[in-house]
């Protein structure tokens, strides 16, 4: 039983990797890629965002623990959940990261010939 808790505890956590990709694509499409032009506004949106992806972690995390009748906190539990996040952020996380500076790239290049232009 306890390895199909800590199975699903890594399923846990990389399902928060998935919640991270998406609050990353949000504030490099706001704030940008260089995060030492990072202004005030930016740094407020970085912490709402990460606060963002703790609650939501926490909320995938007690749902699972209850769907599941995981009643009592093991330390493997947790350990399960953050091994997941990190295969996460070390192999999908890295191929997402990348295309999403191209992406954000390629709209700053064309906004900045508009601007010119005009």
């Amino acid at each position: 039983m306890q390895l199909f808790i800590f199975m699903t505890c890594m399923l846990v956590g990389i399902s928060s990797g998935i919640v991270y990709d998406f609050l990353y694509a949000a504030r490099i499409f706001v704030c940008g890629t260089e995060f030492s032009r990072y202004k005030i506004k930016d740094k407020i949106m970085t912490v709402v965002c990460d606060l963002i992806y703790f609650i939501v972690f926490a909320a995938m995390f007690v749902f699972t623990s209850v769907l599941f009748e995981f009643y009592s906190l093991r330390l493997y539990m947790l350990a399960g959940c953050a091994l997941g996040a990190i295969i996460y952020l070390k192999s999908l996380h890295i191929i997402i990261a990348f295309m999403l500076k191209k992406v954000y790239n390629i709209f700053a290049k064309r906004l900045r010939r508009r601007k010119t232009h005009e």
